[in-house]
């Protein structure tokens, strides 16, 4: 644990070094902007540790996690940025076109559009972060979806990320949104809170006035492990939603049937063997003539999904990215970042979320609550 430590704390060091020597020191600010600067980064610096270590009580939690958290947000957007000043300016060098530039000016230069651009680029971001967030529509078909289930709606409510600060009015919003919809079934995908039950719980409650015809189903994500996820799935089953536990529930529509399966968060065994997904147990005995939704909070659970033939898959976790270019370092760890994808007769569908986490940001990835229809092919 010192070791992770240390590894963190020196990375997050490094990032505002390295702002600080492109920003400040290279283009020789005044004394007293140095002075202003220097502590500003600071306070932004220790503000994160502090937001992350969840020490901070209510209800100046949720005042010191958006500014904090807006920071980290913000640094990361500055160092980009300057990383992208870089490539410009090795190219100048190669090409020679920088060479009759006067290092002083090239640096003041440089640091000055950077501010500019990353100032709008911040503003943007926390824009986007702050609008209501879109219906994205989205038609599946599904192999083999049977006739009579053609046209079943789902709204899919991944990534809520209710934190400290969180408004229960937010959420009531998202509740009202997905009502509108009038879905046939509610999919919660996880990562629905950052926190416990004792500090969140009046900002969650109004998910219980969820309604969709054949019900509201629930899995865990890697958050709610983070935040006590036996107490939440407990918590949500008072107020009504339906927790899959790797296990699953057969519906009749008409003359169809189909099955809604979930499993816990893909690293939920680092927590407790009986924490640990196992989709297999959830689909023992099954009709296999029976479609399968499976709701599974990341979406590497879908290699496991596709080679037990579930119809389709629902995730989240991803955010897309949420700011550009994150999208990429995400990608590394699953290509499947948003939308639809397909392996073998099965389909996944990957929603960007509905909110986002740490920064109250979203640059080149935007937020939905995604709204699937199931058509026969």
């Amino acid at each position: 644990m010192i070791g992770f430590l240390a590894v963190v704390l020196s990375i997050w060091g490094g990032l505002h070094g390295y702002a600080y020597v492109r920003l400040v020191r290279d283009p020789v600010l005044p004394p007293e902007v140095t002075l202003v600067v220097l502590v500003a980064m600071v306070a932004g610096a220790v503000s994160v540790l502090l937001a992350f270590s969840r020490t901070l009580p209510p209800p100046g939690a949720g005042r010191v996690h958006r500014i904090a958290f807006t920071w980290l947000g913000s640094i990361f957007i500055i160092d980009v940025l300057l990383l992208l000043g870089e490539v410009l300016l090795l190219a100048g060098h190669v090409t020679g076109a920088s060479a009759a530039l006067d290092p002083l000016d090239l640096a003041r230069r440089r640091a000055a559009i950077t501010v500019v651009i990353a100032i709008a680029a911040i503003l943007t971001a926390l824009r986007n972060g702050a609008a209501p967030v879109p219906v994205r529509r989205v038609e599946i078909r599904p192999d083999a979806w049977p006739r009579p289930l053609d046209g079943l709606t789902i709204a899919v409510i991944a990534d809520l990320h209710v934190a400290p600060g969180t408004s229960p009015a937010y959420v009531r919003d998202v509740v009202d949104r997905t009502n509108a919809l009038n879905p046939d079934l509610i999919a919660l995908c996880g990562d629905l809170v950052d926190g416990p039950v004792t500090a969140l719980a009046d900002a969650v409650r109004p998910l219980g006035d969820l309604r969709a015809r054949l019900g509201t189903f629930a899995v865990t994500g890697n958050h709610e492990f983070f935040s006590d996820a036996p107490g939440w799935v407990a918590f949500l089953r008072q107020l009504g939603i339906d927790v899959l536990e790797n296990d699953r529930r057969t519906i009749g529509v008409g003359d169809a049937t189909f099955d809604v399966a979930g499993v816990p968060d893909f690293m939920a065994g680092r927590f407790g063997s009986d924490f640990a997904p196992r989709l297999a147990d959830a689909l023992v005995g099954r009709d296999d003539s029976h479609p399968v939704i499976l709701l599974a909070h990341q979406p590497r659970q879908f290699d496991e999904a596709a080679t037990l033939n579930v119809t389709l898959q629902v995730s989240g976790h991803t955010h897309g990215g949420q700011i550009w270019p994150f999208t990429l370092l995400v990608r590394l760890v699953d290509h499947r970042v948003a939308g639809l994808y397909r392996q073998g007769r099965s389909l996944l569908y990957v929603s960007r979320g509905v909110r986002y986490w740490g920064p109250p940001m979203r640059l080149g990835a935007p937020h939905e609550l995604s709204f699937l229809t199931l058509r026969t092919t």
